[in-house]
């Protein structure tokens, strides 16, 4: 009796609890259209149950994005989770999302949401205010002309040997059960190379002989699971025999071993080419050399400490690999589906590469219709598909009026609100993009990249956005001169059955795509 006295006591408590943050949550946002959960979707327990008309689940921003926001007619919208959780505040307004990201802005990432960019270290996504812009000023010069030259002739070298290995030079056709393994092999190994100087082998087993890691696999175990290394506490790596968990446990400290190796050989052979008087700026051609190469220059004030060349390091693989290759699968899925598209881009790719010549880096301009299709497949399946704000002091936003377009609302977002780019809600927004359920590359014809959200907004639009797509293009532009892409049908299905299916994504680190079946058929 007494525990039941107990319980009852609790639940009451937790009731009282929790009706007073709802009531303190409506005062602070109960101007701003909204509705009520019984979990708010980025906790632990909202994301993990499924999502249902009690619970919002991770990927209801995917689900409801045809009438989340139409349902209260409003481009943001307020969420009151009832059991657990804060009330946040979602929108789909590009405009406000320039505003919460603009150089001045009164907001700043949440801690929650930094712990796990920063998992290996400080780094440039991770940070915020004056630390920010001191790493952001070191890391920016890394990305230049000279590493995106070698990101196109590191694309053409991988995608030769990816043909060759496959065996798909000498056949007229070939089935891919899942082109995301492809992507993903693809997108690491230009990010080893060119971002770190590990060119890897294509035919390389993912374990040797005795069961050892191999770098690709350390570094794709890496790259997939963020979260859970994040989330799951030391010791459960030790008492649980789960051969998954011990993969994770065993390629986070091999990377780190890594890192720390490449650190100190990179460290004495540049300082070998200063002693030489080398132009070592020249010389080295991977991001990662010049990370390094900026902490050894003489009288220099800016540097990374090892840990935040790391912790960069770390950023840039995750960044890199996952969301690269999940956007080229979609990309090569929704040319399949659509063929007009598809025809449009390898018409293009002809008049601009005549005489089946080999296309260079000095085409990528000249290659807009491929990187539009990359774009538009980005907008379509965001790989970062949100990302959190919060308010440092009460702050006016101004945002289209749903209710009466063409005229402007102002919304008050209280300090202290946690305010969430809903980066599907923005690619689909019908103001935004007409007809956002249609693959039309043509809205990004020679468009301005500020509309690329994909890429985030403003001063921290992502370093690497120049790195990817120019792997992109020169992938596409020799995938598609080559072949012709076909989408794999199951039994009497029809494409719209197929896409249902098949392009049908996973909201959880990123967003990405499960298995997408194609065929490669030979151009002549």
């Amino acid at each position: 009796m007494n525990y039941l006295l107990s319980f009852v006591a609790l639940l009451i408590s937790f009731l009282v609890w929790r009706a007073l943050k709802i009531w303190q949550a409506y005062q602070k946002m109960g101007h701003i259209p909204g509705f009520f959960t019984l979990f708010e979707a980025t906790t632990v327990i909202g994301a993990l149950l499924p999502s249902t008309s009690w619970n919002l689940g991770l990927s209801f921003t995917w689900k409801r994005k045809e009438y989340l926001y139409l349902q209260r007619k409003s481009e943001i919208i307020a969420i009151f989770p009832v059991l657990w959780g804060e009330a946040n505040v979602y929108h789909c307004s590009p405009e406000v999302l320039r505003q919460v990201k603009s150089v001045n802005a009164d907001f700043q990432k949440l801690d929650e949401g930094r712990g796990p960019m920063s998992l290996m270290g400080p780094n440039v996504v991770a940070s915020e205010g004056e630390d920010w812009k001191r790493q952001r000023r070191i890391t920016t010069p890394a990305f230049n002309q000279n590493s995106y030259r070698s990101v196109w002739e590191e694309t053409t070298r991988t995608y030769n040997e990816m043909v060759k290995h496959e065996g798909w030079g000498t056949e007229k056709e070939a089935f891919v059960p899942d082109v995301t393994v492809y992507t993903r092999k693809f997108a690491l190994l230009i990010i080893a190379s060119v971002g770190f100087g590990l060119p890897l082998d294509w035919s390389e087993p993912r374990y040797d002989s005795r069961g050892v890691m191999s770098r690709e696999e350390v570094i794709t175990q890496v790259s997939m699971n963020i979260l859970p290394r994040f989330i799951l506490p030391w010791w459960i790596y030790l008492a649980l025999p789960i051969k998954s968990l011990r993969a994770i446990d065993t390629a986070f400290k091999r990377i780190e071993v890594l890192l720390r190796t490449m650190i100190n050989t990179r460290v004495d052979e540049i300082r070998k080419g200063i002693s030489y008087n080398e132009d070592f700026d020249d010389h080295i051609k991977d991001v990662f050399g010049r990370l390094v190469a900026a902490q050894l220059r003489e009288g220099e004030k800016l540097t990374l400490s090892d840990r935040e060349i790391i912790g960069n390091s770390f950023i840039m693989l995750f960044a890199g690999h996952e969301t690269t290759a999940f956007t080229l699968a979609a990309t090569l899925a929704l040319l399949a589906v659509n063929e007009e598209e598809q025809e449009k881009a390898y018409q293009h790719i002809k008049k601009t590469l005549p005489d089946d010549r080999s296309p260079t880096f000095d085409d990528y301009d000249s290659l807009s219709i491929v990187l539009a299709c990359f774009y538009e497949a980005l907008r379509m399946y965001p790989a970062a598909y949100m990302s959190l704000r919060q308010a440092n002091e009460d702050t006016s936003l101004t945002i289209p009026s749903m209710k009466r377009p063409g005229e402007i609302e102002r919304i008050t977002v209280k300090k202290g609100t946690t305010v969430i780019n809903d980066f599907v809600g923005m690619a689909y927004n019908e103001r935004v993009y007409p007809e956002a359920e249609k693959f039309m590359p043509s809205r990004w014809y020679g468009t301005n990249v500020e509309r690329i959200i994909g890429f985030g907004y403003g001063p921290r639009t992502c370093l690497g956005m120049k790195f990817a797509t120019t792997e992109a293009t020169c992938f596409l532009t020799l995938l598609l001169r080559e072949w012709r892409i076909e989408a794999v049908f199951e039994n009497e299905e029809t494409q719209q059955e197929w896409q249902k299916r098949v392009l049908n994504p996973t909201l959880f680190t990123t967003l990405t795509l499960d298995k997408v079946p194609l065929r490669f058929v030979k151009r002549y």
